[in-house]
């Protein structure tokens, strides 16, 4: 293995590579940091103490998943769980003398790193991230601190976050930017979205600028000074192939592995819309993506002065920006582009044509086509692996298990973002399961009369039945509460007509001139529910049935009317 010029083949001197790699990536915290930005009176929430109960504890004990192993401490899962009802009173004692001393033991703040692979040379440890292993009593601790701050400060969130935040996702994130985009090529404008990356974020987070941003939010008293142990002198070694490599320590970040860890990283950044006053962002922990109309050269001028503010911003707060994996995308139908471009650090940010935003392919003509492209694919890759390596199997069951892990799981990640308007596209997924159907008949000795047939033989609904229950159930989940999303939510309107008559549609859905628009998840949506509203057989409220329950309902409709 090589580091820089660096070379070990011995398996200590190896885990030591991996060791410095590892610790080159944090940052020096700083004796006088200052934020000045943070006042007392901006605070909407406060927490000074948790309350430590026998009851959680021993469930969060026996909880414990034992195919887990063990952190630094050396303790197993399995005796956790098998002696739970001895460990309650003396953790008890524990938890409540550290929270009141604002001391979180030294073993509790140790980790074991593991180096998973990324891509490129396997031979070069800059290929590697690390996944740490934490002690299981500390997470245990953790868990009950977690529950009680993040209740008391959930309101003080911002709403462009959708990261480490219960009820939302990647996908209510993609929905808010798919809406606001096509809203604006509805209108005729051209909306450029600049996606920006750091370098290491979770690893550089300034432990002091983080201290201060905990007493604004609202963490005072014993709870602050716990955190403030719990986020100092911890420290970490490498674990690999048996091999251990010295302990080294962790003087920036939030600790990664940890429930904490996220939790303090939003907080940390929960300020950061401050800086754009002329554009719209939306956030999925540290990846952001910055909206803005462009109308004129006027327009062009806004967002770049936003962008100089968030580069002020990052500053501050010791963000490292990598101005090379930031990126440019103007979404518009116009054959010309208003195109004066702009600039991070002095530098311009890279244009292109697509971009990859969670894990959904985003097209400058907002056609999902190249998405399309990009799940058949793999989907197509992880059945022919499946088909290749289960001759020998018998149960049909254990098929039908790992396609839908495996191969569906392409084929719906996010589908409420870009769910195809078109036939070609709908076939060529569909496609996939078509294969997979036959596949299933070749096993089982039977003969199908067609799709339909081998869809009520299997018990699989149709691709494209499914995307639509996916459409439903989560706008269910949108006006039911069960998404927290109310961006997502004023875009849902009831139907409410002037004069009686014979259509009984739930919701409003307005008239619009472009196929982008019509295609947009709340239109798609509200249209599929209006249709299965008329239904006098299905019993769906859209504001009180579980998206759950939704689609249990539809399905079971789906497979009775075709008996």
């Amino acid at each position: 293995m090589t580091y820089g010029a660096r070379c070990a083949s011995s398996g200590d001197k190896i885990a030591d590579l991996f060791s410095d790699y590892f610790h080159s990536t944090f940052l020096k915290t700083s004796s006088n940091a200052n934020y000045s930005t943070y006042n007392e009176h901006s605070k909407s929430a406060e927490i000074g103490s948790i309350s430590i109960e026998k009851t959680t504890i021993l469930r969060h004990l026996k909880g414990l998943d034992l195919n887990k192993s063990g952190g630094p401490d050396g303790i197993h899962p399995i005796f956790i769980v098998e002696c739970a009802d001895q460990l309650v009173a003396p953790l008890e004692l524990i938890f409540k003398r550290s929270l009141s001393e604002g001391v979180v033991p030294t073993i509790w703040k140790t980790s074991f790193i593991t180096p998973v692979f990324k891509k490129g040379d396997k031979s070069k440890v800059e290929q590697y991230r690390p996944i740490s292993k934490l002690c299981l009593f500390a997470k245990i601790f953790e868990r009950i601190v977690y529950d009680q701050t993040y209740a008391a400060l959930r309101t003080s969130f911002t709403d462009e976050q959708h990261g480490f935040l219960k009820n939302r996702s990647t996908v209510s994130n993609l929905l808010l930017a798919a809406n606001c985009i096509t809203k604006s090529m509805e209108g005729g404008a051209q909306i450029d979205v600049v996606y920006t990356d750091y370098s290491k974020c979770f690893d550089r987070i300034d432990h002091n600028i983080l201290m201060m941003k905990l007493a604004v939010a609202g963490i005072h008293g014993d709870l602050y000074r716990w955190f403030k142990s719990y986020v100092d002198n911890r420290s970490q070694a490498v674990v690999l192939q048996g091999f251990t490599s010295k302990w080294t320590s962790i003087p920036s970040g939030v600790p990664q592995g940890s429930l904490l860890g996220p939790l303090m990283f939003v907080i940390f950044i929960n300020d950061i819309n401050s800086c754009f006053i002329n554009s719209k962002i939306l956030l999925y922990a540290d990846d952001m993506k910055i909206l803005k109309p462009i109308y004129g050269i006027d327009d062009v001028g806004d967002l770049q002065s936003d962008l100089l503010r968030f580069e002020e911003y990052c500053v501050n707060n010791k963000l490292d920006l990598n101005v090379d994996k930031c990126y440019l995308v103007s979404f518009t139908r116009k054959h010309t582009l208003i195109d004066q471009g702009y600039q991070l650090k002095g530098r311009p940010i890279t244009r292109v044509s697509e971009v990859c935003d969670l894990g959904v392919i985003f097209d400058s003509k907002l056609t999902f086509e190249k998405q399309v492209n990009s799940c058949v694919s793999k989907a197509s890759r992880a059945l022919g692996f499946i088909i290749r390596t289960s001759s020998s199997f018998k149960s049909l069951k254990s098929l039908k298990i790992l396609y839908c892990a495996f191969v569906r799981s392409h084929l719906e990640y996010a589908s409420q973002v870009w769910n195809p308007r078109y036939e070609i596209y709908k076939s060529r997924i569909e496609g996939i399961q078509k294969k997979f159907l036959r596949f299933l008949d070749f096993k089982a000795r039977q003969r199908s009369q067609d799709y339909e047939h081998r869809c009520r033989r299997y018990h699989f609904l149709p691709l494209h039945r499914r995307r639509d229950i996916n459409d439903i159930a989560y706008l269910a989940g949108i006006a039911n509460g069960s998404v927290d999303c109310p961006q997502l939510l004023t875009e849902v309107s009831l139907w409410a007509p002037s004069r009686v008559s014979r259509s009984s549609k739930t919701l409003y859905v307005p008239w619009v001139s472009t196929q982008y628009r019509q295609n947009a998840y709340i239109i798609r949506g509200s249209h599929s529910f209006n249709e299965i509203s008329n239904s006098k057989e299905l019993d769906i409220d859209l504001f009180c049935t579980k998206p759950s329950a939704i689609r249990k309902i539809i399905t079971k409709d789906y497979f009775t009317s075709m008996d």
